[in-house]
Parts: C-alpha cells; structure tokens; sequence
C-alpha cells in the first residue's frame, strides 16, 4: 500500500446517536441496534461513502468502545479488515485480537497506576453525584479488560460533574498517568499511554502505508490528529466545546451532516496520490 491509512473515530464522528445526529432519525440510515432498539445512524450519503470507503482497503475504524460494542455495528459490506477498539488497547485483523499488540500493550501501561486504582476514584464520584441528585440512581461504573474504566452518568447528573468536581478528578488522575473525557454521559479516565495513534501506526506499518489521515471529536482523539497527516474534526463534540485549537480543520456542518463531510473526506484521502493528501 503506498497511499495513507484513513482512520476515524466512530461515535460522534461517523456514527451517530439520535441526540448527537441533530436531525430526524426517520430519514437516516441505521446501522447499530441493541437491546431490541436502534441507537446509531448516519445519513443515506454517508452510508453509500462507507461501503466505497471499506472497500478501498485503506480505511482503520478507530474507537473507545470494546471490541463488543463495536461488533454490533453494520456496514454496507464486508466489515473493514483491520479495527482498533479499547482506545487503542486492541488490535482487530478479522475481528480477532491481535496478541502480539496485546503483549506490547501490558508492556507500556506498567508505568501507569493500576486501571482498579482509577476506578475506585470514579466510585466515590459516583457517590457522590449520587448524593447531589435526589432519587437519581447511581453513575455505573465499569472496568475494560483492565486497560481503562469510564462511569455511565444519570439523567441530571453531568450539570452537577462539571466545574470544580471535574476538575478535581482531571488533576487527581493526571498524576496517575491517567486522561479523563468527558464524551455525552460518559466519563472517561484513560491511561496516557493508551493511545488510538500508536495502534492505527502499528497497522500501517504492517501495510506498508505511507502514514495516515484521521478523523474524531473528542480528547481521546487528539493524539491520533496530532499524529496525521491530515485531520479534520466535526462542528460539535468535546473538541468543539472546549475551542480545541489543534491541527484539524472543522467541518462546515454538524452532527450527523458533518460525519457525512468527514466519510466523504477520508474517501477522498483514501483513493488520492499519496502526494495530493493534503
């Protein structure tokens, strides 16, 4: 392969939810259902794209979610070959974890406090979000593959986060080597080295790709467009809100118009000459 690799983010990105399409969902494309109901689209334009987009061979899911979880999304075709979930933590080749990038994984988070340690601060946020919003339930908080955790805030629970409770919990986890994002109702606490860039450099070593071009809205992405050739970034999102100022061109639309920008983008960068991406 001499051309770039094009990865992206998925939710928020390419895919979207029925707050985060911004849109009427009746005229959108579904394309994850769970639990009996449909919880991600995107539109007809950019389902067409995706298919010539997974078929070009150059295109790397890249996501936060568990190898699970992004099972349960469907493409217009055969799925993309190569898919990078947990954050970077697992490489899919077929949908099969790779274990060499496993080993290589375990060996980089050692410098990093225990993912159970980064839990445990995000139980007693829990509670006390908990305490803050009568007769609301509890945040969720889960544990994934011992790689990362994140909590699962309730209705009314994210206005009572933000501020000086979120602040805390950014510093306390910083000097654990830890990241934490926000991204809709979860909060995200991510070892540092756990990055979507080094796992999408991994495949296109493998391939022998000339770099990569990449895709995504949120803190957890700014590693991967900082390390892109080129980048873009929807007109919504964490990255957004927060006047995010790194090398990433906004899209003109947003929500699920601006994914529909994003997979007309990564397409184009896909089937250019490496020396026209740009």
């Amino acid at each position: 392969m001499s051309g770039p690799l094009a990865a992206s983010d998925l939710d928020q990105t390419l895919v979207f939810s029925r707050r985060s399409a911004r849109a009427d969902v009746a005229g959108l494309v579904p394309v994850e259902e769970y639990r009996g109901e449909t919880i991600s689209w995107v539109t007809p334009r950019a389902w067409e794209l995706l298919g010539r987009l997974v078929a070009t061979g150059a295109f790397v899911p890249v996501t936060t979610r568990t190898s699970e979880q992004y099972a349960r999304l469907r493409w217009p075709g055969p799925a993309p070959r190569w898919a990078v979930t947990a954050n970077g933590g697992v490489l899919l080749r077929d949908g099969v974890p790779d274990a060499a990038w496993a080993r290589r994984v375990e060996e980089v988070l050692a410098g990093c406090a225990p993912v159970e340690r980064a839990r445990a601060a995000l139980v007693r946020l829990a509670a006390d979000l908990h305490a803050a919003v009568p007769g609301s339930q509890a945040p969720a908080v889960r544990a994934v593959d011992r790689l990362f955790c994140y909590a699962v805030l309730r209705e009314g629970q994210r206005e009572h986060l933000e501020g000086s409770r979120l602040g805390e919990l950014t510093a306390l986890l910083d000097g654990w080597g830890h990241t934490v994002s926000l991204q809709g109702r979860k909060l995200y606490a991510v070892p540092r080295p756990l990055t979507k860039s080094a796992a999408v450099a991994e495949v296109a070593a493998r391939l022998g790709a000339d770099g990569f071009v990449a895709a995504g809205d949120s803190l957890l992405d700014v590693d991967l467009l900082r390390a892109a050739r080129d980048a873009r970034r929807p007109r919504h999102g964490e990255l957004f809100a927060a006047g995010w100022d790194g090398p990433a061109r906004l899209t003109a639309a947003a929500g699920a118009a601006a994914g529909e920008e994003v997979a007309a983008w990564l397409l184009a960068a896909a089937t250019a000459a490496p020396e026209r991406v740009t």
